[in-house]
């Protein structure tokens, strides 16, 4: 999947899918890219241990640099394939991927995420999953943002 940055217009809608009484402990950007939504998340979400796992190389070195020069204590950047990664700690699970990707994401999600955990994908729904909330965001195309809740859905 090429690293496409996420538009502000869309990571504002992602956001406002959030649910504003969450306190999560553990979030994840799956295929965080440049960072465009793992370094506002790490700020919106002060107390929690946020993690971008990528594992295309130069957007994983570009993420760790950038790390350097915008320090956030309770940031870390995983070099990797995330289907191969333990998210069962997560309570917030963001995404921006492609529909291949999406297909055996969508079964790991349901074997690895405990219930009440939220999924938040940019453009890209999770198969078999009921989405909770939907946002159109008509200023990026009508880009579709979904939000799932583990535990409320047909998986």
């Amino acid at each position: 999947v090429p690293p496409m940055p996420t538009r502000p217009v869309v990571r504002d809608a992602m956001f406002r899918l959030i649910p504003e009484d969450l306190a999560p402990n553990r979030v994840y950007d799956l295929g965080c890219g440049w960072g465009t939504l793992i370094f506002p998340l790490a700020k919106k979400f002060p107390d929690a241990k946020v993690i971008g796992i990528e594992v295309s190389p130069l957007p994983y070195l570009f993420c760790q640099i950038r790390r350097f020069a915008q320090p956030r204590s309770n940031l870390e950047i995983r070099y990797g394939d995330f289907n191969q990664k333990d998210l069962s700690d997560a309570d917030l699970v963001v995404c921006y991927l492609m529909v291949r990707p999406m297909n055996p994401l969508s079964d790991k999600l349901g074997r690895d995420l405990k219930d009440d955990t939220i999924v938040i994908s940019n453009s890209f729904a999770l198969r078999e999953w009921e989405a909770e909330e939907i946002e159109i965001v008509p200023e990026s195309l009508s880009v579709w943002v979904y939000r799932y809740r583990v535990g409320n859905t047909d998986i």
